[in-house]
């Protein structure tokens, strides 16, 4: 037989079913609004970050035009191969470029080619400040420290203290600086290189490899076995460029062909170590990343 309610467990029953409708509604639409608030939190954040990324690649690009226009203006070049060197790395960059704005190249390369454009925005600053003869009473500023901390002590102990030297030897007050700072530099990123990409590993790995007059594998082919490793081998036209523009300007001062040593400024010392440092950071994210 059927359970019989009178009227008044009748409204106390309908109250009970309603105040759990009421709560269960309570509850939805606060997970909804808490979503929404995820939502528009996470939409916010990524517009932002969109936003700050499109300042940082318009900055860049200004900063890479300026510096290419102002190399444009000079009437005399002094440091002839660096700055050849410097149109050129130019020129792989914009090839880089265009291949990543027609989609050959997708998303996840942009971190890439806005390091690119790094590398080639310090290649012509450092070659423009070049241009003007330095006097020995420029050497003013504060001692030149570097912002590379923890990458190559992780790798080598004998890196990091082969970069620490080179930093050290940056003492305006050093007569040979510069080359003494290009020679202990060379070594780090020919040693970032060998590291990851040794002649036996390419030579075992590598079917496409090239090899020199000696018979060991070209620098060519090592960069492109650490990035065909990482399935980034668009890239290998540039970084190829970018560390052969870098070797041919240890060259250039390592040559001593244009008078004193010495004769450099706080600032022309500045932007050659901030040229070879953030080389060092491209060809760690070529090779360790």
């Amino acid at each position: 037989m059927a359970k019989k309610f009178n009227a008044s467990q009748l409204r106390s029953k309908l109250t009970q079913i309603q105040n759990k409708q009421r709560s269960a509604v309570n509850r939805y639409n606060q997970k909804v609004r808490e979503y929404n608030r995820k939502v528009t939190h996470a939409v916010n954040n990524y517009n932002q970050a969109v936003r700050q990324h499109n300042a940082r690649v318009k900055a860049n690009r200004q900063r890479l035009n300026s510096a290419i226009a102002r190399l444009n203006s000079q009437t005399s070049i002094r440091y002839s191969a660096t700055t050849t060197s410097s149109y050129r790395l130019y020129q792989s960059y914009q090839e880089l470029d265009n291949r990543f704005e027609s989609g050959y190249l997708n998303d996840r390369y942009g971190d890439w080619v806005d390091l690119a454009e790094r590398e080639a925005a310090n290649s012509a600053e450092l070659s423009k400040s070049l241009q003007v003869p330095a006097e020995s009473s420029q050497f003013l500023g504060p001692a030149i420290t570097s912002s590379i901390s923890n990458e190559l002590k992780g790798i080598s102990e004998d890196l990091d203290n082969r970069w620490k030297g080179a930093i050290f030897s940056l003492n305006p007050q050093n007569p040979d600086a510069a080359r003494h700072f290009c020679t202990s530099s060379r070594e780090v990123i020919v040693q970032l290189i060998e590291l990851k990409a040794s002649d036996e590993e390419v030579k075992e790995n590598y079917p496409r490899i090239k090899l020199t007059e000696n018979g060991k594998p070209s620098r060519r082919s090592k960069i492109e076995y650490l990035l065909h490793r990482n399935q980034r081998d668009a890239l290998a036209d540039f970084t190829e460029a970018d560390i052969e523009d870098i070797m041919l300007l240890f060259r250039d001062f390592n040559n001593g062909t244009h008078g004193s040593a010495g004769k450099y400024s706080y600032d022309q010392l500045l932007k050659l170590k901030n040229r070879v440092e953030d080389s060092i950071k491209y060809l760690y994210q070529v090779a360790y990343h």
